[in-house]
């Protein structure tokens, strides 16, 4: 099982990495929307309203107008005369003034700020500029969650989001990775019905982002929050069907991520209806067909589930096996004395068995 996950996590990386800078051809610009700028999905707040408006040097301010990612690196290159500090320093001015012009360039928008990210992808200049590190990639956020940017150049949106995720990673900001995945898998719920494949591909990254121990024990809840919309993403056929062994990969680690308790335990509801749509998605006929082995991947992971003790008394995991939707209403707490939890073991057994029944009778 591991040496299947495994290999498909590479996959899944891989294919993030090399979205190309073809994605920033996309569509002619679009006539500008309202523009809305939040912290979190779904939080806007006005672009360059209350800001102080960003002047950038002029080689630096032609090369963001161009809409040319690589002449926006060149410049910001050019400008530092190989100063990481400074490098730093300019990818934080770029981004912002990005987010300035989003409502009235959003193209060229989205391409400065995949300039100014991939800046930042220089580990010398994340040592130099932690702290622009993590403005460019929190502005970018911002960016990348816009309904304008979404709509005008989905594809692009996915690129940059799949980068500030790498980036925010690269930090070890527990904290950050977390915000920054949540506003990545949001926004990849957001394009999934245009760019089903870049969608998955961010979701992917995402939820590989907050699979680290630190991220899951310092934002369990945003963690919580990523998985649930990944695994809202997997369960949608035309996701399953471009992208079928991205989607086992997504399965499987969304549902090692809520067997963490502390993930767990922030949200019990939310992480059993992750397990249960990461099994249906991994049990899809679509799925099933590329990846066989995905069903068995997801039994054996809730299986250990039902035994671990931290989340034993709450996991229905035999109706989730059963392919039944469970009840994810938490139990009214009770008074006057101790009650006996659910055994998860002696409802597995009966699983089981009427699984074998199953198999016997069809000759198997």
């Amino acid at each position: 099982m591991n040496r299947f996950h495994g290999v498909l996590t590479a996959a899944v990386l891989a294919a993030g990495v090399g979205l190309t800078s073809a994605a920033y051809a996309q569509a002619p610009q679009a006539s500008p929307n309202n523009r809305g700028q939040g912290q979190g999905p779904g939080q806007n707040q006005g672009q360059g309203q209350g800001q102080q408006q960003v002047n950038l040097p002029p080689a630096l301010q032609a090369a963001v107008l161009t809409g040319n990612p690589q002449a926006v690196q060149q410049a910001i290159n050019t400008l530092s005369g190989g100063n990481p500090q400074q490098a730093g320093n300019l990818a934080s001015q770029v981004v912002r003034a990005a987010e300035q012009m989003l409502n009235t360039n959003p193209q060229a928008a989205i391409r400065a700020a995949a300039a100014a990210v991939e800046t930042v992808k220089n580990t010398t200049v994340q040592t130099s500029s932690p702290q622009q590190t993590e403005s460019v990639v929190t502005t970018a956020a911002r960016i990348f969650v816009n309904p304008n940017a979404q709509r005008v150049a989905p594809e692009s949106v996915a690129q940059l989001a799949t980068a500030a995720v790498q980036v925010a990673v690269a930090t070890g900001n527990p904290t950050l990775t977390a915000n920054t995945a949540n506003q990545a898998v949001s926004a990849a719920e957001k394009i999934l019905s245009v760019a089903p494949a870049a969608a998955v591909q961010v979701a992917a990254a995402a939820v590989q982002s907050v699979k680290e121990i630190p991220v899951m024990q310092g934002a369990p809840q945003t963690t919580m929050q990523v998985v649930t919309t990944a695994a809202r993403i997997i369960v949608q056929p035309e996701a399953q069907r471009v992208a079928p062994q991205t989607v086992a990969s997504i399965a499987a680690t969304t549902v090692q991520v809520v067997s963490n308790p502390t993930v767990y335990q922030s949200v019990p509801g939310a992480a059993v209806t992750v397990m249960d749509n990461a099994y249906k998605a991994a049990t899809s006929q679509t799925v099933s067909a590329v990846v066989p082995s995905a069903e068995g991947v997801l039994r054996r992971e809730l299986l250990q589930i039902a035994q671990a003790p931290a989340l034993n008394a709450g996991v229905p995991v035999d109706t989730i096996l059963k392919g039944n939707t469970p009840d994810t209403q938490q139990p009214p707490q009770q008074t006057g004395g101790p009650v006996n939890p659910p055994n998860n073991n002696e409802r597995l057994a009966e699983v089981v068995k009427e699984e074998n029944k199953t198999k016997q009778g069809s000759g198997n």
